[in-house]
């Protein structure tokens, strides 16, 4: 090895990690989730192009924050939070009454278990894994809902379709 100028000759110079160092897990994460959150999207908002937008607006959110999102505990979790965020806003905006109702009536977490199981058709595992949580809350999230909406009068049970179905 021979020395020049500005040190060794034939090594590479030392790189520091870039932002976008993890671009490939930022990547993955996107491709691996995406056709279920635009599903959910599409479900709640009731407007294809409402949920691909809020959809990109989840998904830019994470990626200007997926660095620090990495270091935590649970990247899908973090995800799943922006992306009920964006949607919830677009769902405002829209009238999906039949889907949206069961958001009325449960909490968010389990509205979103009973409409990724019941009305999309994700199994426990899919869905938890969609949502970032384990499987056992999903389960818990379930059998809590449906406790809710078997007390539920008919009226209500009725606005909410589907969703009851498995009540």
């Amino acid at each position: 090895m021979t020395l020049g100028a500005h040190g060794p000759v034939g090594r590479r110079p030392c790189r520091l990690p870039t932002r976008s160092s993890h671009t490939l897990e930022y990547a993955a994460f996107r491709q691996t989730h995406q056709h279920t959150y635009l599903r959910y999207a599409c479900a709640r908002t009731g407007d294809p192009v409402r949920a691909a937008k809020s959809v990109e607006e989840a998904f830019l959110d994470l990626s200007a924050q997926w660095e620090t999102v990495l270091r935590g505990a649970c990247p899908a979790s973090v995800a799943w939070g922006l992306l009920t965020n964006a949607v919830t806003r677009a769902a405002w905006e829209a009238t999906a009454e039949p889907l949206c109702a069961v958001h009325c009536v449960l909490s968010r977490a389990q509205a979103d278990t009973v409409l990724l199981c019941h009305h999309l058709g994700l199994t426990e595992h899919q869905a938890a894994y969609a949502m970032g949580q384990d499987t056992f809350i999903v389960r818990g999230l379930l059998l809590s809902a449906d406790r809710v909406l078997k007390v539920l009068p008919p009226g209500v049970k009725s606005l909410l379709g589907a969703e009851s179905s498995r009540s």
